[in-house]
Formats: C-alpha cells, sequence, structure tokens
C-alpha cells in the first residue's frame, strides 16, 4: 500500500495523532512520504498536514502506543484454521515482526527453536513479558539479525508489505526446503500473483475477545487474521 493508498484508507483513530507525532518515528517510516510533503505541512498546508497523519496512523499506533497495538491484537485472535496449517513442532522458527506475541504464544511451546525479531522496543517489551522463553531480537524485516539459511519455517502475521526485497531477506533466512507463511499480509493478491499459495478462512468463525468498545472507535470493525499465504523455499 503507498502513501496516498494508507491515507485514503485510513481508520478513525487517525485523529488522535498530530504533526508532532509524525515526528517521532523512526527514520524507516518517514522514508516513504513523497517529497515536498512535510514540508507542505509544516507551512500550514492543512490537506497535506492531515495526509501525513492519516497515511502513518498504523505506524503511530505501533511505535507510539505500544499498549493500543497490543490490545487490538489481543481483541483479534488468529483464526484457528490458520494456525492448524503451521507445521511448528521441532522446527527451528523464525518470526518476522512479532509484535507482543500474538502469535509467538502459540509458536513458542512448540517449536524447538523460535527467534522473534521484532523493532518496536516497546512491543518487545510486552513480548518478553509474555513469552520470556523466545529469544527476542531487535531488527526490522528487511535486514533481518539471523545467519543465512537458519529457518526451517520462517512466519509473519499482519505485517509483510509486498516487497521483492522483503521476500528475498525471507529467503535468505530460510532453509532450503524450508517454509515461508505470512498470516493475513499486506496485499495479499501481490503474493498470489507470484506463486504463493493462499488459504482464506471465514473470519466469522473467529469469537473475538471481550474488549474495551472504544477499539472499535478507533481502529474500526475488527478483522481478525484470516488468510495464510504459504510457500516452499
Amino acid at each position: 500500500m503507498d502513501y496516498f493508498q494508507a491515507a485514503s484508507t485510513a481508520p478513525p483513530g487517525w485523529h488522535r495523532y498530530s504533526l508532532d507525532d509524525v515526528a517521532r518515528l523512526p527514520t524507516q517510516y518517514l522514508a516513504a512520504i513523497p517529497a515536498g510533503e512535510r514540508e507542505a505541512a509544516a507551512h500550514g498546508n492543512a490537506e497535506a498536514a492531515q495526509r501525513l497523519r492519516r497515511a502513518l496512523f498504523w505506524p503511530m499506533v505501533y511505535e507510539l502506543e505500544p499498549e493500543l497495538w497490543d490490545a487490538v491484537g489481543q481483541a483479534e485472535p488468529i483464526h484457528p484454521g490458520v494456525l492448524a496449517k503451521l507445521e511448528i513442532d521441532g522446527r527451528r522458527v523464525l518470526e518476522v515482526a512479532a509484535g507482543s506475541g500474538r502469535l509467538t504464544v502459540y509458536l513458542c511451546p512448540r517449536a524447538a527453536e523460535l527467534v522473534c525479531v521484532e523493532p518496536s522496543s516497546g512491543l518487545r517489551r510486552i513480548l518478553v513479558s509474555r513469552c520470556p522463553s523466545a529469544d527476542i531480537r531487535a531488527g526490522f524485516f528487511i535486514a533481518l539479525p539471523i545467519v543465512d539459511g537458519w529457518a526451517e519455517l520462517t512466519v509473519s502475521c499482519a505485517s509483510i508489505q509486498p516487497d521483492p526485497g522483503v521476500v528475498l531477506e525471507l529467503e535468505r533466512a530460510t532453509a532450503r526446503g524450508g517454509v515461508l507463511a505470512l498470516i493475513s499480509p499486506e496485499s495479499p493478491d501481490w503474493f498470489e500473483a507470484r506463486g504463493w499459495e493462499r488459504l482464506s478462512f471465514d473470519p466469522t468463525d473467529v469469537a473475538i475477545n471481550p474488549h474495551d468498545p472504544e477499539l472499535e472507535a478507533i481502529f474500526g470493525p475488527l478483522d481478525p487474521p484470516h488468510e495464510l499465504l504459504w510457500r516452499h523455499r
């Protein structure tokens, strides 16, 4: 999803963030902003300022309000049909963009070894408390802190973008014959068109966990992860 698509599809909670919040984001998120957009916003262009706040809604939740990110993740369980398809037992598993552990709690007791890569320091703190036995590392999915071909299963939930460079990095970390599995990635059609197998499950089969109604005022209707795209390395 490009900058303008992200701006046009932002959930209603984008109003909670300001241009000062935009400036607090790590540089990897700011690099995607079109040239001149931040300058226009800083000089009073209301439309540019609104686009910035809308387009960067998800990164701002992710980096600036990890407890809020965790709350929506805990309210939206992963579809059990997706989890049942993951071959975890006895494998070396790499989880990319592990967040606060929505998937990790399922992987941790079953994997032979589990490495979780997560860029957000706030989410890593939650993840450590939730899954203390996992090997949790700081890192971004474009440069994973792991040796070539380590993982027998590389998996990520609701995070991976349709980017050839990101796919190459996932492949680098995964052993020959291993499996790459993406749960509800951004733009699943992109992956399917490039040979990934796609399995879709009915999201209404998922029991949404009890949660503060304010979450839906911020994020809109809850949408539990319910698709799996996978292929062998």
